[in-house]
């Protein structure tokens, strides 16, 4: 029995190859015999990620935000990455980005460029791979055969090819290097050869059974983890084989911490639109401007470094605060005069300037020191009163902050009083950490980043656990969810501000923010190409306008209505007004205007008249119902026709006609009118009716040189005096004429 394996299985798998791999590479010698068998062990991480890159792009319905996705984590990866890397990769990428290079790679080639376009996209991806790649162009050639290998046997004879020649050309380049020391690597001949172990997710992938399978913990966990496990393996790498001292500790801390909230910023970012999200975004932007400030500081090792370290860190701390009062002016619903928010720019000016003078008057520091006693350069400052009034003055916002959150707790419901908690816990985490190093707790250091990221995460809870949207949001949000149209709000560049949940029943999870003039089926509404779609037999119709805002474009909204039942009813209105109700052919009216517009665009072709023989009998023996079962098998032998070959009519009782487009060869217009009186009589035998009726028909072939002198009055006369002489002559038969 074949092993089964779904993705999130082989994903699972990979992410253990991966942790192996990195182990050996963070703590056992890569020559030992163990060191080489966990680097084969850790190749199947490689070739399964790639695969799932292949079949992601073939699968996915928004690649943009694929890309943007893969580049985002690429960037957060950066930081743990050259954290425990530093020393073997220097100056090259983490793996997320070689998959990404592959996946550009697959963008540019599916794309409608130009072939010399694409070419030199090509050979830019590769470029850049061979020089910043963690793996250079490996890959991306893996991604390129998985995805257009058309069975697996054949993806597996390219991928072991590939993998066989680039090992082999690593073994000549080492052995030139060792001649022409071209590189300062000194590695040995073999020390490549590990790679071969890439071969072995092979039986792996083939046990894949196409299934996506539970995912683990959700869809982000691989990326997640891959820059988690690096600071774990950095942190225990630390502790057992470097010694690590408080610098270390509080330099890492705080670059978890510039991560962290820099996460946070994206996921809010993916949030809907309203002023809470904009007052949670300026937050934590300011937040993450003050945590880099003080990195730099950490890291300063000369009074410049150091000043230009404070001036970010101070300008993030005042605009956190700004931000901090605007989240909570939203959240206890009070009204903050304008003057007050000048009053805190102004007040921010002046403490920006006493830091910029502070070498000349000694305000805000009154001496700045280097202690180089230690490991590593420490600053020594004496604070001067500008400091003092600074700490004063974000006391006095922090203490207001409270004041107005217990006012309004008194007043508040549940879940007024729940947000309110959690807003008075994030204002004295801000605190906490200048507290800790009052009490000595700290060793003289400052951890600031950790109060900045507690109060993060509180303020991302209340807008994200507790749904904090101002009220006409929610109300707007909850009257459009409930209506039975799709409505798309949009930027003036066409970026989705807000879509209700129609729009995802219709077309699916649309991310915020998306540029809908790039969407494969809305685009082309947008742009006016259309303002009909046909999505799942539903027809949907389109309605845009523009949002003014005294008489400036603020946006557009979309309106999506189905009009399924609309259009449904329109056809059968069309049907009824063209089409006989038993047969369900055209009926004579309908039929007249097609054969005239036929004529009138200079067309010709052959227009046959027939009557069914003894058809009167047929009701009077054997009933009504069978009389018009007999009426429908005539019109069941048109039906095998294709339209754009011959259509049919119901004139009137059992007076029925055909019109053969285009067709005027006498031999082949015979051969089909035999072939239909043939048919009928096949349909009769079919039913039990075999002898009851035939057809008589008189034909004529309009080729006339003149197509303004043939009309449907013109040949239905003509064919009907044929018939009538058919008829007199013994029945079932036909006579063909020409009317030329």
């Amino acid at each position: 029995m074949k092993l089964s394996l779904n993705r999130e299985q082989l994903k699972f798998i990979a992410i253990c190859s991966m942790v192996i791999d990195h182990v050996a590479w963070g703590f056992v010698e890569f020559y030992s015999p163990l060191g080489q068998f966990l680097h084969v062990l850790g190749r199947l991480t490689i070739p399964i990620m790639c695969f799932f890159i292949a079949e992601g792009f073939r699968k996915t319905s928004n690649l943009k935000a694929y890309i943007e996705r893969m580049i985002t984590f690429g960037i957060i990866a950066m930081i743990p990455f050259y954290i425990f890397f530093h020393e073997e990769y220097e100056y090259r990428t983490n793996f997320i980005f070689d998959l990404l290079f592959g996946l550009l790679a697959l963008t540019v080639l599916e794309s409608s460029l130009k072939k010399r376009a694409k070419v030199l996209l090509m050979i830019l991806i590769f470029a850049t791979s061979l020089l910043i790649g963690g793996w250079p162009i490996t890959p991306t050639l893996f991604i390129i055969i998985f995805y257009y290998g058309r069975t697996f046997k054949e993806k597996v004879k390219w991928f072991v090819l590939a993998d066989v020649a680039t090992v082999l050309f690593l073994v000549v380049a080492i052995l030139l290097n060792n001649v022409y020391h071209f590189s300062h690597y000194n590695w040995v001949w073999w020390d490549k050869f590990y790679q071969l172990g890439f071969i072995l997710a092979l039986p792996l992938l083939y046990c894949y059974n196409g299934e996506k399978g539970k995912p683990i913990i959700g869809r982000y966990f691989f990326y997640i983890f891959y820059c988690v496990h690096f600071l774990v393996l950095a942190a225990i790498k630390a502790i057992f084989v470097y010694p690590v001292g408080a610098f270390h500790i509080d330099l890492t801390a705080h670059i978890l911490v510039l991560i962290s909230i820099f996460i946070l910023l994206v996921l809010t970012f993916r949030c809907r639109s309203s002023k809470e999200q904009s007052a949670v975004i300026f937050f934590l932007t300011s937040a993450e401007v003050y945590i880099f400030g003080f990195i730099l500081e950490i890291i300063s090792t000369s009074p410049d470094m150091f000043y230009l370290a404070i001036l970010v860190e101070y300008f993030g701390e005042v605009m956190t605060f700004i931000g901090m009062i605007i989240f909570i002016k939203n959240l206890c619903k009070i009204n903050v005069p304008l003057p007050i928010y000048m009053l805190q720019i102004v007040i921010s000016l002046l403490i920006m300037f006493s830091i910029l003078t502070t070498r000349i008057n000694g305000f805000f520091y009154k001496s700045i020191g280097i202690d180089e006693t230690g490991p590593f350069p420490r600053l020594v400052l004496e604070y001067g009163l500008g400091f003092y009034l600074t700490i004063t003055y974000i006391g006095i916002l922090s203490l207001w902050a409270a004041y107005v959150c217990i006012r309004t707790w008194k007043t508040g419901t549940e879940l007024d009083k729940k947000r309110i908690k959690l807003t008075l816990i994030g204002i004295c985490c801000i605190w906490f950490p200048y507290l800790l190093k009052l009490l000595g707790l700290t060793g003289g250091y400052e951890i600031p980043g950790l109060g900045i990221l507690l109060v993060s995460i509180c303020f991302y809870q209340i807008l994200i656990r507790y749904g904090f949207l101002d009220s006409v949001t929610l109300a707007s949000e909850s009257a459009l969810d409930h209506g039975t149209e799709g409505i798309v709000v949009l930027s003036p560049a066409y970026a989705i501000q807000y879509h209700n949940k129609q729009l995802d029943d219709i077309f699916g999870d649309i991310p915020h923010n998306t540029d809908l003039r790039k969407h494969p089926l809305l685009g082309d509404v947008l742009s006016g190409k259309t303002d009909t779609l046909t999505i799942n037999n539903r027809i949907y119709e389109f309605r845009m306008e523009t949002l003014k805002d005294n008489g400036y474009e603020q946006g557009h909204m979309l309106w999506i209505h189905d009009s399924t039942l609309h259009h449904e009813a329109i056809r059968q209105i069309r049907e009824i007004a063209t089409r006989d109700a038993l047969t369900k052919l055209f009926n004579r009216v309908h039929y007249q205007d097609l054969i005239n517009s036929h004529f009138s665009n200079g067309k010709k072709g052959t227009f046959l008249m027939m009557d069914m023989d003894d058809f009167k009998k047929v009701n009077d023996q054997y009933g009504h119902q069978v009389g018009d079962e007999v009426l429908c098998a005539l019109a069941d032998v048109f039906f095998e026709y294709s339209e754009d070959i011959l259509i049919g009519s119901r004139l009137g009782g059992d007076e029925f006609s055909v019109f053969i487009k285009d067709e005027t060869d006498t031999e082949k217009v015979s051969a089909i009118i035999q072939s239909i009186m043939k048919q009928y009589q096949n349909k009769l035998a079919e039913l039990g009716y075999e002898n009851y009726t035939s057809l008589s028909i008189g034909a004529v072939i309009c080729d006339h040189s003149d197509p303004s002198q043939t009309d449907f009055a013109t040949i239905y006369n003509a064919a009907d005096k044929i018939l009538y002489e058919v008829k007199q002559n013994g029945k079932h038969q036909f006579k063909l004429i020409s009317l030329s």
